[in-house]
């Protein structure tokens, strides 16, 4: 059977077939059922199995009986290759708190020093792969392990387990799952679980109120069925995270991986930012970073939707480590190339905060996940900004502040579903004659 191969065009998330345009999300699934052959439907339903594991997901994306079903697949079957992610440069033996020795793949020719390496890089495509970054292998393979046992959780437990507030007035009888202050605390901060859930859409909100929204058709909210996206996560703040200790051993294991797997971020976020610059001390302040833990379920018709459409960070570095499933792709040139896993290998993403103070040298790089029908995919990102109040003054842009950026983006995807980002905030042509 011939594999479906996406085209340029950016299909809507999640979107409806036609017969079924002005119907909730819910007839998703018998939209899904009408597009595969009569043959194809009997086939899977013989093929129902309990390691599916869709209870893991939301009541609204959960298959009704008897409805087809794909099994657990260690197939390799991939879409043909877009274009060769060799390209995308390789930093190598990056030692943050010694000389910054640094050798590359691609740019060994272009200059000797080393802070030139990463500044090509950036300016060439808007990322590069970092290897042999000091983070422990073991580190990054536990969290992985973590994070699987809690997104295969059911979707109920999830919700009860990160609800936003305070965890022992939502846990419904789960053992367990109480916040505890820890030494040094803000008292301010008691009732507030730093680890939230949502499934769909991380920049409208990290506590899943997308995913609700649209379960309650609420226009009040303006969550259309095209901003869901295939994703599920965990959003962690890192400057609560020790201030508190869960009771649940699971859950504690897991913050305790997320604190050291953040200061080891932050230590490499604050010495690429320095090699990049030179720039304000406060245009990259640690006490805003912040982790995003996801999982890309596996989906039925993967050509349909996306696990994140097309889209820019708005931090000022974003740093990705993924798994070896792959998915990510990055736009350069006019061209989408898949940025395939290396292991052990972070990603390294300029964020649109960094090309505004950067005056456009820096771009940052447009990039989507596509989703697998065969196996889920595990990425942990690390996010960071300027400090909120911080303006940011360039020779291309108004001057202007991350909230104010922040909430411009916010509006933007509430409105018209569409992040404009920087261009709201551009010198126009008669500002700069």
């Amino acid at each position: 059977m011939t594999p479906l191969v996406k085209t340029e065009r950016v299909f809507p998330s999640i979107k409806p077939y036609s017969k079924f345009q002005n119907k909730p999300i819910k007839y998703l699934f018998d939209a899904m059922l009408l597009s595969w052959p009569k043959w194809e439907r009997r086939r899977r339903r013989t093929n129902m199995s309990k390691s599916s594991n869709f209870e893991s997901y939301p009541p609204l994306f959960r298959p009704p009986p008897n409805s087809p079903t794909i099994q657990e697949s260690n197939s390799d079957e991939t879409e043909p290759l877009l274009f060769n992610s060799d390209d995308i440069p390789v930093i190598d033996n990056f030692k943050c708190t010694t000389t910054n020795t640094i050798t590359t793949t691609k740019y060994q020719d272009v200059d000797d020093d080393d802070k030139n390496n990463i500044c090509q890089a950036c300016r060439d495509w808007g990322l590069f792969r970092l290897v042999n970054h000091g983070i422990q292998v073991t580190l990054l393979n536990q969290i992985e392990e973590y994070a699987k046992k809690l997104f295969s959780l059911p979707y109920e437990t999830k919700m009860s387990l990160f609800s936003s507030g305070n965890p022992s007035n939502n846990s419904k009888g789960q053992p367990g799952i109480c916040v505890e202050s820890g030494e040094g605390s803000n008292p301010s901060n008691n009732n507030v679980n730093p680890i939230s859930y949502f499934w769909g859409t991380p920049a409208l909100t990290p506590s899943g109120a997308a995913l609700l929204a649209a379960q309650k058709n609420d226009p009040q909210e303006n969550t259309n069925n095209q901003s869901l996206q295939w994703i599920e996560g965990f959003n962690v703040s890192l400057t609560q995270l020790s201030n508190v200790h869960y009771q649940d051993l699971l859950l504690e294991t897991f913050r305790c991986l997320l604190e050291g797997y953040g200061k080891e971020q932050a230590r490499v976020a604050t010495e690429i930012f320095k090699i990049l610059g030179p720039f304000q001390s406060n245009y990259l302040s640690i006490d805003t970073g912040i982790l995003r833990v996801y999982r890309y379920p596996r989906c039925f018709e993967p050509e349909r939707t996306w696990g994140i459409d097309v889209h820019t960070d708005s931090s000022v570095l974003s740093i990705i480590h993924q798994d070896d499933v792959g998915g990510l792709q990055v736009y350069k040139d006019h061209q989408w190339f898949d940025v395939n896993p290396i292991p052990n290998t972070l990603i390294v993403n300029i964020g649109d905060m960094l090309q505004a103070m950067s005056d456009d040298r820096y771009t940052s790089v447009k990039h989507r996940v596509k989703v697998n029908k065969h196996k889920e995919r595990i990425s942990i990102g690390y996010f960071v900004f300027p400090e909120e109040g911080t303006i940011i003054r360039s020779t291309k842009y108004n001057p202007f502040s991350y909230a104010d950026f922040r909430a411009q983006v916010q509006h933007d995807l509430k409105t018209v579903g569409l992040k404009t980002g920087l261009q709201k905030f551009k010198f126009t042509t008669h500002q700069n004659s």
